[in-house]
């Protein structure tokens, strides 16, 4: 049994929930519109999530395609505050 507290890990970053004004839903949507528009396929499942880099930047949406496999995806990234497409395109990893 521990008593102490392990000294030797360290927390690197602690990030707060972003407030954002679009919703998952909607934020997946557009990236759909925006990853059809490029001529891109969209595949399965879906991962998305909100982040900002700064405290005082607007939080980018970022949609990832086929979430649950390896290979090709799509990525796209929605400025939230404007619904804006940043960047839309196909990644392999």
């Amino acid at each position: 049994m521990k008593l102490f507290r392990d000294t030797g890990k360290r927390v690197h970053e602690i990030k707060a929930p972003v407030v954002t004004s679009l919703s998952r839903e909607e934020a997946i949507g557009l990236a759909h519109l925006a990853a059809e528009s490029a001529g891109l396929n969209w595949d399965g499942a879906v991962a998305a999530g909100a982040t900002r880099d700064e405290a005082e930047s607007s939080p980018v949406w970022t949609v990832v395609t086929n979430a649950l496999h390896r290979g090709v995806h799509v990525r796209v990234q929605i400025d939230d505050t404007t619904g804006d497409t940043l960047d839309c395109r196909r990644v392999v990893i």
